[in-house]
């Protein structure tokens, strides 16, 4: 009981509020934690004026347990187990740990912990932590989207994380986070560690290891303004966000830099349940930055038709619109087109040539809730081609 009646914007007593209630049921929606959410409005027993209100709520499983294994020619069998409870004894508190093990490399210590506790406070803030160290193959691919190097690599570190609500929409999010990236094994492609000892290269060819990969200590703020009506699947309103990040300059760290990141999420309601969803994104970074810190487009989250993480810089724009539309239960279909790009700041990779052009697609798609959570399914033709994305995870 305590963890639904913290979420509403009534108390006993209050005189009686529509949006108000109409809020309070948003924001036990908005938990993850039930199936349907209903509201009866009833009169009272003493004061036919008095109104009881009676909130009918239907459980959903918020425990998931994840068994696999995967077969690649350089990891070999990767056995995968996972558990995520998003209600934990029915506190509310998230956590969720995923690991990796077997295979040819060291993928025994690919794992991630993450925790949080949403309600520090009556106000609402949290504070939640990750702590993670893994280990995957990885291509790099050039502005053509060409691959140019297949390697392992691996990331390790934490992040704690502090949330502070502003008002019943408005929110600040601070981060702190060290990680460091190393260059763990050559598979294709470019051999970045032959170019240390191969004098006759230029500089930024030598030390690419060192101008990329390495220790990272930041802190990110985030502002937010969310007020959508569900966050999972929503019909109207807006999620707009301003995000900065700063690495190094006085943190330690191999890298000193500044990054910014604005982005806006807008949703229209069409007919009963049609939806437009859109999403416009730009953003901006100086400094000393490795490549993976660089801005990023391609891939299943943003510019869809195009190799994963295709195109990067320090400098960044992207704009999608989706129509969605029911199709079954738990199935919805998706018309959507994509644009935009990144460039800049790419000195110290040698074989990635920025572009300034604008890129574009279209597909199809369908979203489908399973037990083990949302499935996206995207078919688009870029620029290029066509190009199938399977993804896990939820919607803008």
């Amino acid at each position: 009981n305590k963890v639904i009646m913290r979420e509403l914007r009534m108390k006993k007593g209050d005189i009686f509020n529509k949006n108000a209630a109409s809020r309070s049921i948003q924001r036990v929606y908005n938990t993850g934690y039930f199936e349907d959410v209903n509201v009866r409005l009833l009169p009272g027993q003493r004061n036919p004026k008095d109104v009881i209100v009676e909130i009918d709520v239907t459980e959903q499983k918020t425990g998931s347990i994840t068994i696999g294994a995967g077969y690649s020619d350089s990891d070999g069998l990767v056995g995968i187990l996972g558990l995520a409870e998003t209600n934990l004894r029915g506190t509310g508190d998230k956590a969720n740990i995923s690991w990796e093990f077997g295979g040819n490399t060291d993928t025994n210590k690919n794992y991630i912990f993450s925790y949080t506790h949403p309600y520090l406070n009556d106000a609402g803030d949290s504070i939640g932590f990750s702590i993670f160290d893994r280990e995957s193959e990885y291509d790099d691919y050039d502005e053509k989207g060409d691959s140019k190097a297949e390697y392992d690599r691996r990331t390790n570190g934490f992040n704690i994380t502090y949330g502070r609500v502003r008002s019943e929409y408005v929110s600040d999010y601070v981060t702190l986070e060290t990680k460091r990236t190393k260059y763990t094994d050559y598979d294709s492609g470019y051999n970045y560690r032959e170019w240390q000892n191969d004098p006759s290269l230029p500089s930024k060819y030598r030390n690419y290891l060192d101008n990329n990969f390495g220790r990272t200590n930041s802190m990110t703020w985030s502002h937010v303004f969310d007020n959508r009506d569900n966050v999972y699947d929503p019909t109207k309103g807006k999620r707009l966000s301003f995000t900065g990040t700063w690495a190094g300059h006085g943190m330690g760290g191999d890298f000193d830099y500044f990054k910014f990141i604005a982005e806006n999420r807008l949703y229209y309601k069409v007919g009963r349940a049609h939806v437009i969803a859109v999403r416009l994104m730009g953003g901006i970074a100086t400094g000393d930055m490795p490549y993976n810190d660089l801005f990023t487009l391609g891939g299943a989250d943003n510019l869809r038709g195009y190799e994963d993480d295709e195109f990067r810089g320090n400098k960044m724009y992207e704009a999608t619109v989706e129509y969605r539309y029911p199709i079954a239960k738990k199935i919805q279909g998706v018309v959507f087109t994509d644009l935009g790009n990144a460039w800049g700041g790419v000195e110290n990779i040698p074989w990635y040539h920025e572009n300034n052009k604008l890129h574009y697609s279209g597909g199809l798609g369908f979203r489908i809730t399973t037990p083990i959570g949302p499935i996206r399914l995207d078919y688009a033709v870029g620029q290029d081609g066509g190009k199938f994305h399977f993804s896990f995870g939820g919607k803008f």
